[in-house]
């Protein structure tokens, strides 16, 4: 009637690798779509401290080169579509692999993991770590609300990983 418990639990990396899959990838599409009104609205004020309470003692680490913005959102977008591409090639590879032994099964992990990785860094500590506590995103209109966006993208990459990194007898 159930799955047997060894299926069940190769589903769960599955379904788990669908989160920073889809995410990386919506967010290249989206990123691509409004990348000018993302570098106007998002990037250049979160690197400028715009939105800061203004104290000089912290805005002096503010980034203001005109080239900045774009090329933050590229970097940001390309370790997005990484994270993306990757888990999705992750869960490709486990499903041919689904039934297979226990090595194989660990080996094929390896993309999904490091889609993970990649996620984790963009999300976690490129949104939480840099632009929350070195650019001050929680001081910004939007409070802690940027910080917490990022651990909601993180947080589904965070248990993932978990779930990958644990080998297979």
């Amino acid at each position: 009637m159930f799955p047997s418990h060894k299926t069940a639990v190769r589903l769960v990396p599955i379904v788990l690798l669908l989160f920073p899959g889809l995410w990386g990838v919506l967010a290249f599409l989206n990123n691509l779509s409004g990348f000018s009104g993302t570098v106007t609205g998002a990037i250049r004020p979160l690197l400028s401290m715009t939105d800061t309470y203004g104290d000089p003692a912290q805005t002096w680490r503010a980034v203001t080169a005109p080239w900045a913005a774009p090329l933050a959102l590229v970097a940001i977008t390309a370790a997005e579509t990484a994270a993306g591409l990757l888990s999705l090639w992750g869960i490709a590879a486990l499903v041919r692999r689904f039934r297979a032994p226990a090595d194989e099964w660990n080996a094929a992990k390896v993309p999904g993991i490091l889609g993970c990785l990649m996620a984790v860094m963009v999300w976690g500590i490129g949104f939480m770590v840099i632009a929350g506590d070195w650019f001050l995103s929680w001081q910004g209109k939007a409070g802690i609300m940027g910080q917490l966006g990022g651990l909601i993208y993180a947080l589904p990459a965070m248990l993932a990983l978990l779930v990958l990194i644990r080998e297979d007898r």
